[in-house]
């Protein structure tokens, strides 16, 4: 009975030991993982590249990481001699009071921005958020936003410098506008220039056969009345010699009346218009065709107008007429030039929904097509110098689209060249 019960006792001892050794041997590994987890959360502490630190309510410094001791300069030994922590980091006593009554009130979670001093007195724009843990302890952790600060006032000098760009480039484009505006008026004003003078050798070539008839008429009067070719004295031979004047004054008047017209086409063609007026575009062209109908008639050009609307549009009349001039003298020059045989022009007008098209085409044989889209480039030209500027068609271009808000354009046919003018109503 007793070697029983010994041996129960020895069972049991056993047992005892066994559990006492597991729970060493458990304690041993929890003690373990813990010495683990506090050096893997020490190295993360140091390593962090954020704020960590944790105050009590009467200021004394518990956590201080080496990111807050690289940034603000301070150790935590160095913190923690000081009387009043706060002071070190806001020197404004307004700040000190607002960070100590922060800290002692405990708020819940909430982010707040702050610029604390560091030791050399830089000032440390940061962000921060408080982590409330048990037994009301609190953690703070905080990132550097020096860089960000940094980032943004580059940001806004950028967009200053922008802005300052933006608005000499807007001064620059008015300067370059204007400047663009004086060389087309100076422009203008050459291809004026050259223009009176083409028209000044077309007005010579039309005064030239109504001068003669008037100087004909003149010597015929002058010189019946020298040579006595009529008897004063005789009632018939009066009125024969005033029925001679009268046709004679009725021919130098006619062409009297003629050479006024061709002055007055001439002043017109010249004539600064700066009001729009409202016509049909057959007067343009009329106009035009007026101006050069001896150069027509002396080259045996023929003119076929194909006229399909009566619409009216408010235009500047006269700039119209100074482009269509251009391009139907720059067909005579082609047909002479090239000594084309039935020289032809055909114009049309056309009108569809407010857009008036005007078509000039000839039979001269075209336009080169390597240099066909350079032929309204300023001072180019197919002519010789002493025939041509190079201005024409360039200053026609300004006027039709810069002017008018219209398109002019040039295309070849199968026999020719085809200039075409649009111009649309209200613009």
């Amino acid at each position: 009975m007793i070697i029983s019960i010994l041996i129960f006792i020895i069972l049991m001892l056993v047992l005892w030991i066994l559990r006492l050794e597991n729970k060493i041997y458990n304690k041993e590994r929890i003690e373990k993982n813990l010495k683990y987890r506090e050096e893997h959360f020490k190295t993360l502490f140091d390593i962090a590249p954020i704020f960590i630190d944790s105050f009590d309510t009467k200021g004394h410094c518990k956590l201080w990481n080496k990111e807050c001791e690289r940034v603000f300069g301070w150790s935590m030994e160095e913190l923690n001699a000081q009387e009043n922590v706060f002071a070190l980091f806001h020197p404004d006593p307004k700040q000190q009071e607002i960070m100590i009554e922060a800290f002692r009130t405990r708020k819940e979670t909430q982010y707040i921005d702050m610029n604390p001093l560091s030791k050399s007195g830089e000032i440390i724009p940061s962000r921060w958020v408080n982590v409330n843990l048990s037994d009301d302890e609190i953690i703070y952790i905080g990132i550097d936003m020096r860089a960000q600060k940094e980032a943004e006032t580059k940001f806004l000098d950028a967009q200053f410098q922008l802005q300052e760009l933006n608005a000499s480039l807007q001064d620059r484009v008015d300067t370059g506008i204007k400047e663009i505006q004086k060389k087309e008026e100076l422009l203008l004003g050459q291809s004026r220039l050259a223009q009176m003078g083409e028209m000044l050798s077309i007005i010579a070539h039309q005064w030239r056969q109504p001068l003669s008839v008037i100087g004909m008429s003149a010597f015929s009067i002058q010189s019946k009345i020298d040579l006595e070719k009529f008897d004063f004295n005789n009632e018939e031979s009066q009125k024969k010699f005033l029925q001679f004047l009268q046709n004679e004054m009725k021919d130098i008047h006619n062409y009297t009346q003629y050479l006024t017209g061709t002055i007055e086409d001439f002043t017109n063609f010249f004539k600064p218009n700066k009001q729009k007026e409202s016509t049909t575009l057959d007067i343009p062209i009329d106009k035009a065709l007026n101006i050069l109908n001896t150069m027509i008639k002396k080259e045996d050009i023929k003119i076929l107008i194909d006229n399909q609307t009566s619409k009216s549009i408010n235009i500047y009349a006269n700039e119209v007429m100074q482009v269509i001039l251009n391009i139907i003298k720059n067909d005579i020059d082609n047909f002479i030039e090239k000594n084309i045989a039935n020289p032809q022009i055909n114009i049309s007008i056309q009108e569809d929904n407010n857009k008036f098209i005007i078509t000039i085409c000839d039979n001269g044989g075209g336009i080169d097509e390597r240099i066909i889209e350079k032929i309204f480039d300023p001072y180019f030209s197919t002519k010789n110098e002493k025939n041509g500027t190079g201005l024409g068609l360039y200053i026609s271009k300004i006027v039709i689209e810069n002017h008018s808000a219209g398109i002019l354009s040039a295309k070849n046919t199968d026999i020719g060249a085809c200039f075409e003018i649009v111009l649309f109503e209200g613009k």
